[in-house]
This record gives C-alpha cells, sequence and structure tokens, in this order.
C-alpha cells in the first residue's frame, strides 16, 4: 500500500467540481467483460487465463482509459475502432508487458508511483497535488463500482513499466543523413505534367441481378442488420435561459446545478423515489426521449427536444447502461447537467433480405462502379507509360487516351502553403527521375498519373523551419516500430491459445 496517500484519505462530501469533472464512461461499461468472460480456457506462458483474472484486467483498461494513460493505451494497442478488439489487444499486450518487466527486472518503486499520481490532472488544483480530489475520486469513482487504490496504482506501476522497458528496447533508434536527404526532397520544387481520372466518368447504370444481392445477404446477414436502439428519461438541470452570468458568478451558479445532480443520483441509489418525482423535488426538467441510435441519431418518428451536440454525449453514456432501470451519473454537456435513466432497449435483428435490399444494391452499385473505374484508368495509365517509354511525349501520349494534360510548375510537396491536389501530385513524383511517368496514384476526385519535368533545389527556408520536426517523427516511428517488433516476438514467447473462433 501507498501510505503517502492512505494517510490523507478522509469522508468527503459529494461534490462535482465543475471545473474538473471527469467522464468516466468507461467504468461503467460491463458488456466487454460479459464477452471476454464467455471465453473459455485462454492461456498465456502455459497458463489459464481465470475469469477472476479477466475481470481484473478489464479493470485495468477501463480504468488506464479513466485515468488518462493513453500512452500505455496506444503502445498497447487498446485504441483500436473496434472497442472489444482493443480490450482483447490490451489485454494480452499487457500480459506481455508485465511479464517481460518481471524478466527484466523492472518493477517501480511506490515512490514513483507516488510522484506520477501526483501528477495526474483530475487529482491536481492549479498544477498542484490536491489530497481532497484524490480522495474524492477513490470514494465517490472507485468504491461504488468495486475498483480499489490497489488497482489505480498498478495502472500507474504499468505506465511506468512501459517508459522503462521503452526505453530499452527503442535505445537502437538512429537517424542516418542518407534518410534526411530522402526526406528533404519533399522540400524541392518539381515541375510535372498530369492527367487526371474523374470518377463521375463512370456509367450511372449499372446493373444489379436479383441472385447477387441474394447472394450476399446469404453471406453477410450477421453484418446485415438494424441499428440498437435506446430510449432514455432525464433530468435535466441548466441555468435559465435568459440569465447571462460570466465569471466566478457563472462557476458557482454551474456548481450548484452539479451538487444537485449528484444528490439526485444519491436519490436514485437510495430508491428514495422515481427519477421524475426527484426531479420535480430538486426543480430540474424531466424529459422522456424517444429511441435513438449510439451515434445520437434519433429514430424517424422521433421528436427530440434536445439538440444534436447534447444528444452526441447522451447517446454513448446510455449505450453503456446495463439494462432498463439502471441510472448513470452526471452526465455533462456544455453548461447542463444530466442525469439518465434507461427506459427502452430495442436489440438489432438481422435484416431480411427485402429490407437488406437497397443497402446491398447500393453496395454492389458502387463496387462495380469502383472495378470499372480502376480498369479504365489502369488501362489508360498504363497505356500512356508505354507511349512514354517508346518515345512520345507525354503529352502525345495523353492526346491518344483523350486526356486533358494539366501543369504544376514549382511546387513543393511539403510546403504547408501548398494545396492538397497540388501536394498529392508532386508527392507522386518524389522516387521519380525527370522524364519518368508515376503509377496510376488515387485521388480524392478519382486517379491521376504525373510525369516528372524538372526537380529544383530544395527550399532551405522552409526544410529548416521542419527540420526538427521530421527528425523528430522520424525517429518516433523508428522507435515505435521497434517496440511492435519487440511485442510481436514476446507475444510469441508468451504462446498464447484462444479456443477456435476467438480473436487472439
Amino acid at each position: 500500500m501507498i501510505q503517502t496517500f492512505r494517510k490523507n484519505q478522509r469522508v468527503l462530501m459529494l461534490v462535482v467540481a465543475i471545473l474538473t469533472i471527469i467522464a468516466f464512461v468507461f467504468l461503467y461499461n460491463t458488456t466487454q467483460l460479459d464477452e471476454l468472460a464467455t471465453v473459455e480456457s485462454p492461456t498465456i506462458y502455459g497458463k489459464a487465463l481465470t475469469p477472476v483474472a479477466i475481470d481484473r484486467q478489464v479493470k485495468n483498461y477501463q480504468l488506464t482509459m479513466a485515468l488518462g494513460q493513453y500512452e500505455l493505451l496506444e503502445k498497447l494497442g487498446g485504441t483500436a475502432q473496434d472497442q472489444n478488439r482493443a480490450l482483447t489487444e490490451f489485454i494480452w499486450n499487457l500480459l506481455v508487458l508485465q511479464h517481460q518487466s518481471r524478466e527484466l527486472g523492472i518493477e517501480p518503486t511506490d515512490d514513483q508511483v507516488a510522484e506520477r499520481i501526483k501528477k495526474i490532472p483530475a487529482f491536481q488544483v492549479a498544477d498542484q497535488f490536491d489530497p481532497l480530489k484524490y480522495g474524492q475520486f477513490v470514494s465517490e469513482q472507485l468504491a461504488p463500482r468495486g475498483f480499489t487504490e490497489r488497482q489505480l496504482e498498478d495502472v500507474i506501476r504499468d505506465s511506468l513499466r512501459l517508459e522503462a522497458l521503452s526505453d530499452i528496447v527503442e535505445a537502437p533508434a538512429a537517424l542516418g543523413d542518407g534518410e534526411m536527404q530522402a526526406v528533404a526532397r519533399a522540400f524541392q520544387p518539381v515541375s510535372a505534367s498530369f492527367v487526371r481520372f474523374e470518377r463521375n466518368a463512370v456509367p450511372e447504370k449499372i446493373e444489379v441481378t436479383a441472385e447477387e444481392v441474394a447472394a450476399i445477404h446469404q453471406q453477410n446477414q450477421a453484418a446485415l442488420s438494424t441499428n440498437e436502439t435506446r430510449g432514455v428519461r432525464c433530468a435535466v438541470f441548466a441555468l435559465p435561459a435568459d440569465l447571462k452570468l460570466e465569471g466566478k458568478e457563472k462557476v458557482d451558479a454551474l456548481q450548484k446545478l452539479a451538487n444537485s445532480a449528484s444528490e439526485l443520483t444519491d436519490g436514485l441509489a437510495r430508491a428514495e423515489a422515481s427519477l421524475e418525482q426527484l426531479a420535480a423535488k430538486a426543480g430540474a426538467k424531466f424529459v422522456q426521449l424517444s429511441t435513438f441510435e449510439r451515434s445520437g441519431e434519433s429514430t424517424p418518428a422521433a421528436a427530440e427536444v434536445l439538440d444534436r451536440e447534447t444528444m452526441s454525449v447522451i447517446a454513448p453514456a446510455a449505450f453503456l447502461l446495463p439494462k432498463v432501470g439502471a441510472a448513470s451519473d452526471v452526465i455533462q454537456s456544455g453548461d447542463a447537467f444530466y442525469v439518465l435513466e434507461l427506459t427502452a432497449v430495442n436489440a438489432a435483428r438481422p435484416l431480411t433480405l427485402e429490407e437488406a435490399r437497397p443497402r446491398i444494391e447500393a453496395q454492389l452499385r458502387t463496387q462495380k462502379a469502383d472495378q470499372i473505374f480502376t480498369a479504365g484508368a489502369t488501362s489508360a495509365g498504363n497505356a500512356i507509360r508505354s507511349a512514354v517509354a517508346a518515345g512520345k511525349t507525354f503529352d502525345e501520349a495523353a492526346a491518344a487516351q483523350n486526356l486533358k494534360v494539366q501543369k504544376l510548375t514549382g511546387v513543393v510537396a511539403a510546403a504547408e502553403a501548398t494545396p492538397r491536389e497540388d501536394q498529392a501530385i508532386a508527392g507522386a513524383t518524389l522516387l521519380l527521375k525527370e522524364g519518368q511517368v508515376s503509377n496510376v496514384e488515387p485521388a480524392p476526385w478519382g486517379a491521376f498519373v504525373a510525369q516528372l519535368q524538372s526537380r529544383g533545389p530544395v527550399d532551405q527556408k522552409t526544410f529548416s523551419t521542419r527540420e526538427a520536426e521530421i527528425r523528430e517523427s522520424l525517429l518516433r516511428n523508428k522507435r515505435d516500430f521497434l517496440f511492435m517488433e519487440w511485442l510481436r516476438v514476446g507475444r510469441e514467447a508468451a504462446q498464447i491459445t484462444m479456443p477456435a473462433g476467438s480473436q487472439g
């Protein structure tokens, strides 16, 4: 135990500090834990990962997010867009990190952990560690959900382990002069000729057969489904629209609203009354929202009273509530506070063939249009390259394909003032010699083929302003590569096994 913090704890009043409200929505998400818990007998280093161990690691993941340990999350794969994938990757990689740290004798001391905890922004006031904020976090955010200080300390230990191990693994990373010279090409002004392939030139009428639609529906039934929707009712604590406050007066007024919202959640937890009754007692507005999707988009029949920005905050929180009747903690959006109660869950269901037909037909038309466009652009691009290689000028080769040639003159690909379109075209010439023609390169409008006419000397003024940034970026990429390679080898040595069909 870290006595530095234990001795400073006390019973604190329930206060929601308006300027330091922390979004701990991940602390309430049990869906991921339920999904991992269904995996039977996963093993690592020859040992089974028990349900208790899985529970502990899921809590580590959730708490890591809540504490803002983003480098730990990012390096261990915990920031993937697919949350289940992110959770799985993070757990396996964290176990590898912990095992390898023990093997190398890397173990942060209690003092190191305590010092790092003091630097967490959530526990600071005016850039100084505030024991009261730490104690409030433990008593109000951790304890009610089964978390402990030990788990908080373990997250920080893992962050410190990662830093120490990264220093060892990434130490060989270095830059050579040749690498900077290669990058400097992006700061050389280039002149080039190019032709554009416009995607909108693809025929509009693309036939899709009923057989193709049926086949796609049969093969993708799991993915072709309705979106889950949810409904909530909520208590809204907001300042009167006609009340104009600034500075300390506004902060104090918002603090009172936050306190009232917090007291309402306490009343719900004690089952003193319904949300509607407690809202009326607190002087809050009571709102019943019709169903909406995870993104916050409402169903067509809905007539919502909350704006899109507020819904974008409320909806994710609603989708983390475990069951109908469950209530959220206080949620802040702008200058208002919300307490939600889940009233409806409409689970996703597979779409019938007729329901899915419009979506499938649109996807097939898009795929076929892409195939037609790609085939046409590739054929024309290859013809231009062959004609130039046979002695034709770029202009002559393009004219034979009924394409109009456009010009770039003195464009620096890496210059911030260079338009994106010109950057893309100039960038395609970086590895070309004068007179050479590029491959067909993708672009927002479709694609293009470019010929390098000439390349001038490096724009030293522009390059010098970016050199330090570029060096750091290249070095960071090398370090990341070394770490990912170390992690890959470490995972192989860990001999991770999962049941058939599970993600590992």
